[in-house]
């Protein structure tokens, strides 16, 4: 099941997307480029992004296209 909120980006403070996918939480805001995937479970980050800092997970920058593969990575 997919639950999908407005919230304000923790970034910017605009209007953000947070999508959840079971047990992983992707937020995004298209007006600063904040990108968050984590793991509710365990608290791990899977990729995060914002024009400031990068950080790419050991299993590569990629996962927000695949959920299924991000699902087993938590």
């Amino acid at each position: 099941m997919v639950t999908m909120q407005t919230i304000h980006c923790p970034h910017c403070g605009k209007l953000a997307l947070r999508q959840r996918y079971g047990s992983v939480t992707h937020t995004q805001c298209p007006h600063c480029d904040y990108v968050l995937t984590m793991c509710d479970r365990t608290g791990r980050v899977l990729e995060a992004y914002t024009p400031e800092i990068t950080h790419v997970g050991q299993y590569g920058a990629n996962l927000t296209c695949t959920i299924e593969r991000t699902r087993a990575l938590c």
